[in-house]
């Protein structure tokens, strides 16, 4: 694949307005790339909360977004065709994030979470709620929660962390939460105030009511130093999201688990029966060299491809650091801990500071921009826009199935 060469000096120019995912969350107002994007004749599309621009979709295959306008009340489901015409929508009352299909036994089935307040950690703020799993028609079926389960310092809490999640079954699922711990295994190195209040990620599945697998990140004493923000531990006040969790998947190869951890700038896998860290991808302490090319900043929604042998995310960058977002993919070999093959792309189009996602197909990458207001695809040789859904307002991923 061959390296996008735009010139960087105009993200370096782009102001990027106030927004987190996996912090706080604000709608910020799109913006166009070129000025020369071709408008697609509109049909069955809602210009409240998005336009189209590009030469036209590609391949078959639907669009799912979650749009939440300026009102805290107000959410949108929305599944497009390739062309970005609406096929099936749904207007909530309430925020919803995360919009996903699964096909489970030849069964479809829609997730998504619905938003039940703010999860403050320690300044900024997430979105916590629970996940709604729905029929084929968007009818719901059940909604999967956080279930008490191991030493947390509010087991009263049953919400869900926004960031991701994975339906294995109508009552089988995997699920993250962010809850207020205060670990005693801080290294003294960092110096850590004695009631110091850290968010701990957590993992769990449960399969019928029952937890069949917890992971606790403050088990690992080793991740504290690793962290890159939100990392103050002589802070006795504030809440600290030191490691942020915001993706993960099921390596169907051997069945163990790959997350992300933004605020360690580190991609790591973990066994899915004992909870041990079997490697660790990116940061100061990566099992695998790196060059400098192959580090990644901030990075989100970490998949699987190729029958599991390539791992592909966005690379979101860091507006001091390098603000300008990627697509990268690697392939790994895990036994040997080496990098067999890696190729990045640069995304031609605006810094995605915060949230994203991107699917491969077919000589493109179909890209979610997360807090830069837009949904992209894009012929990653040639750079030829075929679609860009131009939105009013932030969508936390943007995924085409």
């Amino acid at each position: 694949m061959k390296t996008n060469k735009l010139i960087h000096a105009f993200y370096v120019c782009l102001i990027v307005a106030g927004f987190t995912w996996g912090c706080q969350k604000r709608p910020i107002n799109s913006q166009s790339i070129s000025d020369d994007d071709t408008i697609v004749a509109p049909s069955k599309i809602d210009t409240t909360l998005y336009t189209l621009s590009g030469s036209g979709g590609q391949d078959t295959g639907e669009i799912f977004l979650s749009i939440n306008s300026n009102s805290s009340t107000t959410g949108n489901l929305l599944i497009l065709d390739q062309k970005g015409y609406i096929v099936k929508e749904k207007a909530l009352g309430s925020r919803a994030d995360d919009f996903q299909k699964w096909v489970i036994n030849g069964q479809t089935r829609y997730s998504y979470l619905l938003v039940d307040g703010p999860d403050t950690t320690g300044g900024p703020t997430t979105e916590e709620g629970y996940d709604v799993i729905c029929d084929s028609n968007l009818n719901e079926l059940s909604r999967a929660k956080f279930l008490s389960q191991g030493n947390v310092d509010n087991p009263d809490n049953d919400k869900l962390d926004v960031h991701d999640f994975i339906l294995l079954g109508d009552n089988h699922y995997m699920a993250i939460s962010a809850q207020k711990e205060s670990p005693t295994n801080i290294p003294d190195s960092l110096h850590p105030a004695k009631n110091v209040k850290v968010t701990a990620c957590l993992i769990q599945e449960v399969n019928n009511g029952q937890v069949v697998f917890q992971w606790d990140g403050t088990n690992y004493p080793e991740l504290y130093s690793s962290s890159v923000e939100n990392n103050d531990f002589t802070d006795s006040v504030d809440r600290l999201d030191y490691m942020h969790m915001n993706s993960l998947c099921i390596d169907s190869s051997d069945n163990n688990i790959i997350v992300s951890f933004r605020n360690l700038n580190e991609i790591i896998k973990i066994n899915r029966v004992t909870g041990n860290i079997m490697w660790r991808l990116g940061g100061p302490y990566s099992d695998f060299p790196l060059t400098a090319d192959e580090l990644f900043l901030r990075q989100h929604y970490v998949r699987l491809i190729d029958k599991d042998q390539t791992l592909i995310f966005v690379d979101n960058g860091q507006i001091t650091l390098r603000p300008y977002s990627r697509i990268l993919e690697f392939q790994l070999d895990q036994n040997a801990k080496q990098v067999n093959s890696f190729s990045a792309y640069n995304i031609p189009d605006n810094f995605i500071q915060y949230a994203g996602s991107v699917k491969k197909a077919n000589g493109s990458y179909f890209i979610g921009g997360g807090s830069a207001n837009y949904a992209l695809q894009v012929n990653y040789t040639t750079n030829e826009v075929y679609l860009r859904l131009n939105q009013l307002y932030s969508s936390y991923r943007a995924i085409k199935y």
